[in-house]
Formats: C-alpha cells, structure tokens, sequence
C-alpha cells in the first residue's frame, strides 16, 4: 500500500511553463485526501517550492536543497545537514578567480545570496522561482553561520571540466552536474535517496510504501530506494534504462496517470 509519494519539481511535477497540470492536481489533491503524504523533494530552496505546493492546494512537508534540509509542514525543521562557511567560500573565490564567467550563489536556510544580481545567469534563475537573491561577497559569506547549498550556473561547455576540477580540489564535498547548465555542491552524503530514507524512517513508513518521480541522474538515489520509482518520459534515456519504470512526459500527466493507477 502506497503511504508516501516523492517527487522531483523541475522537469517532473513542473511542465515545461514551469506550472502543475489541472490533472496532476487533481490526482495529488486525491491522494492527499485518502490520507497519503505527498513530499516535494528538489534541489530548489523552500521558498521556490513553497508556492508551487500552494497552487495544488495542499500542505505538504519540504524536502529542500537535494535533501540538506527536511521540513515538517509547519515549517519546523526535522534535519539540516551544512557544509563548513570556509569551504563555500573557498569555492566561490575558486569560482571568481578562475571561472569568471560562471555565476555562483550560496542558500542558507531561506536566504538566497548571488555574487551579482545583474548576470545573465541569475535573472534567468530569479525569473524561473519567483524569487529575488541578495547580492553578495566573498567577505558577507564569511559571516555566514550555515550553508546548504552552492549553486553554479554557466554555458554547458564549461561545467564539464569544472565539475572534474572542482571534485579534484574539494574531494570531502558533493559535488554534481543537475543540468547541463547547473553545477550543485553540499556537504558530502547529502542526496535525495538518503533524505527519502531519514523521512520515511521518522514516520515509520516501511520504503516499500513508497512511491517517487523523477526526470534526471540526481533522483537516481530517490527513484531505486523506494517501492516504486518512476522516471518521467521527458527524462534521458540513461536514466530510464537504469530505472525501468517510465511514466509520461510533464507535459502530458506522467504522475497523474501512475497515481490514477494506484490510488
């Protein structure tokens, strides 16, 4: 029997207008209301996540930053795993000196700090959550007393060979590609599979019980934990052939149509 249900937000439960479908809606409002807890997990932080939840009508938990902070519905903080300050601002200052065309930006909690709010990078990313950073420097990030995530954006074509470089030099962090154009660094350990494990542990929910949706390689961790992990259609080819399970695109109702089926 289905209990938990997870799912990715971008390019999964968001369709290519970043928006729910009136049918995934319906379908998760359903659940919810048959007593399943359905939980956002993504990459974004929670207040990119919390308006999303509101357009389905629900309240749901939050899992955030790829799993570094988990959130009862109230808001209340279950687990928060950091990295050190000094190593994030050693990243940045790499990322300054060496790659000065790639855009880093630092999340603490509910803030979101961007090394300049006018770059291309940014605007493009503020306009895709709804959300305004605050612009940021190496010295201000010192202060900080926490941090979940770095996020680097730039042209794919570079984000390759920093991702290679970046590993070489920070070996004691998580560090992966999310996009072609995104490069997301935590402290290590920290991913969606394990954040689904602390979840459904605390609420004494046998992974069996459990169903995901995914759509890229860092829900690969999620997608193989629980019971039944389904990969959308508008995921790569790779990552279906390792899951086996494939639903619709976004655009066309993937997780409604699997929930439909089971609930």
């Amino acid at each position: 029997m289905i209990q938990l249900i997870f799912s990715d937000i971008d390019g999964t439960l968001l369709n290519s207008a970043f928006l729910v479908t009136e049918r995934t809606k319906k379908a998760i409002k359903k659940a919810v209301q048959n007593g399943k807890v359905f939980v956002p997990i993504s990459a974004r932080m929670p207040e990119a996540i919390e308006p999303i939840i509101a357009s389905i009508g629900i309240t749901s938990p939050i899992i955030s930053y790829n799993g570094a902070l988990i959130q009862h519905e109230d808001g209340q903080v279950m687990n928060s795993l950091t990295m050190q300050t000094e190593l994030a601002v050693a990243i940045c200052r790499f990322i300054q000196e060496g790659y000065p065309d790639i855009a880093w930006n630092v999340y603490s909690y509910h803030d979101w700090y961007a090394m300049d709010r006018q770059h291309e990078w940014v605007i493009r990313e503020e306009k895709i959550v709804g959300l305004q950073s605050k612009e940021s420097n190496l010295s201000a990030l010192s202060h900080l007393k926490e941090v979940h995530k770095i996020l680097l954006m730039g042209e794919p074509e570079q984000m390759v060979s920093l991702e290679k470089e970046l590993k070489k030099a920070f070996p004691e962090l998580s560090i992966a590609q999310s996009a072609p154009y995104f490069i997301e660094i935590m402290a290590a350990g920290i991913e969606k599979g394990q954040a689904v494990r602390t979840f459904a542990d605390y609420l004494g929910v046998p992974l069996g019980n459990t169903i995901a949706f995914g759509d890229n390689f860092n829900d690969l961790g999620m997608l193989k934990i629980v019971g039944k992990g389904y990969v959308m259609g508008n995921g790569p080819v790779a990552v279906q052939k390792s899951i086996g399970r494939v639903t619709d695109d976004h655009d066309h109702d993937g997780i409604a149509k699997v929930l439909e089926r089971y609930l």
